[in-house]
């Protein structure tokens, strides 16, 4: 074991940062008071796409830039990325709880949600982790869903939400109103309007016409998708590292068609 403080971990994905995560991360970080252990942040990334050929068309909440940022707002002792490469992602679970938790982090309590999985093939999940705890000398503690309209809240439930251009419910499930950052997406300052193409990673709204803070300012967007990717077409301009705060949705005007159009016949395709 490596000379490490003992800790107290939250284990999941976090994409996006919803209030089914933010209860899971603040019960660990109560643990780590009350024991008076270090609080860590575990994620993933996937290195390959067919590590996780489940995930391989999945648009995700944040890009993984920014889901370290959020993460590194709980203020937690450490945040640590596990990169799944060829190696760690053929780990057994209880080889990942050996060598990552315990050697590696000296996790005496794991905090997860109730539907985590890991190890090779998802081989492992809570009820792993609770018939090696004695084993291995640590405590789990499993959160349970947090519904909302009697379903439970979860990274898919709320990519599903923002594709269907429900940002008010999306955003009444996470911590921040869903929003699109600047360096995600490539604008044209001179046109006020940014787009991306369909490789882009992160997920864009329904099509439609969106309120919106950017920066400091109020103003509207426009989004339109096809097979090469989102227009997003602003109503003020736009300024260099403004993120785009998605607050609702609006009903379409006749004249957001029109600049449609132009834009997307003239302008950029």
């Amino acid at each position: 074991m490596k000379n490490r403080n003992e800790s107290c971990i939250a284990i999941g994905n976090f994409d996006g940062i919803h209030i089914g995560h933010d209860a899971l991360i603040r019960r660990m970080i109560e643990l780590s008071h009350e024991t008076n252990r270090d609080s860590i942040i575990i994620t993933f990334r996937f290195v390959k796409k067919d590590l996780k050929k489940s995930n391989y068309n999945i648009k995700y909440i944040n890009s993984r830039n920014v889901k370290l940022k959020l993460l590194k707002s709980y203020s937690v002792t450490d945040i640590a990325e596990i990169e799944l490469d060829d190696v760690i992602s053929k780990y057994s679970p209880e080889q990942f709880i050996r060598e990552i938790l315990i050697d590696k982090y000296n996790a005496k309590n794991i905090v997860v949600g109730y539907n985590f999985t890991f190890g090779y093939k998802a081989g492992g999940n809570v009820n792993t982790l609770r018939e090696l705890q004695d084993k291995y000398g640590y405590r789990v503690e499993e959160i349970y869903p947090v519904k909302y309209n009697g379903i439970a809240v979860s990274s898919t439930l709320v990519r599903n939400l923002l594709t269907e251009g429900k940002i008010c419910d999306a955003n009444n499930l996470l911590i921040n109103k869903y929003t699109i950052f600047a360096d995600e997406i490539n604008v044209d300052f001179n046109k006020n309007i940014a787009f991306t193409d369909n490789k882009s990673s992160i997920v864009i709204p329904a099509d439609g016409r969106y309120r919106i803070l950017a920066g400091s300012k109020e103003m509207m967007v426009t989004i339109r998708t096809d097979r090469n990717g989102s227009v997003l077409i602003f109503d003020k301009k736009l300024e260099k590292n403004d993120d785009i705060v998605f607050l609702d949705r609006i009903i379409w005007q006749i004249e957001d068609f029109v600049k449609i159009y132009v834009y997307k016949n003239i302008c950029l395709w």
